[in-house]
């Protein structure tokens, strides 16, 4: 794992059972594991690739107890296990038929990007993020715009 990503407590056996019925089959052990150590941890800035031109990373991963919730209640959501979720309201899922870690975004229906074959492999292509690499020619800026009641104490 390159990313740091703190210890949490594990779930309850309760929850995960919970899940394994709404989901209809067993849970995958190195989920099991992965949550068994960091379920709901929020890691280190970290980027990852999505697809073949774009990049995503992990704001938080999800609970158990919160992957209830987003299979109940985010619209469009696949019958997959919640593993993470970015910046955007988009999420990263582990398919229950192959194990692969997919990006869902929210944005398109029933198009999903494959990341990585496993979790662990997942976790290994994870990368810290360092914003001061991301350098914008001024030909590349065409215009901003800040909201003046952002920061209003910088008047």
């Amino acid at each position: 794992m390159t990313v740091a990503i703190p210890q949490m407590p594990e779930p309850s056996q309760s929850a995960l059972m919970l899940l394994e019925d709404i989901l209809g089959r067993k849970l995958p052990p190195e989920y099991i594991d992965f949550i068994g150590i960091h379920d709901g941890a929020t890691p280190e800035d970290n980027a990852i690739a999505v697809g073949n031109y774009n990049e995503s990373g992990v704001r938080r991963f999800i609970s158990v107890a919160d992957a209830l919730a987003v299979i109940a209640e985010v619209e469009g959501f696949p019958i997959a296990i919640p593993l993470a979720e970015d910046g955007c309201g988009n999420f990263f899922f582990i398919d229950q038929g192959n194990g692969g870690v997919f990006f869902w975004d929210h944005e398109i229906d029933d198009e999903h990007a494959l990341v990585a074959p496993n979790l662990n492999l997942f976790l290994e292509a994870l990368m810290p993020f360092d914003s001061s690499v991301v350098k914008l020619a001024p030909e590349q800026v065409k215009y901003a715009w800040i909201d003046p009641s952002f920061k209003p104490e910088f008047d």
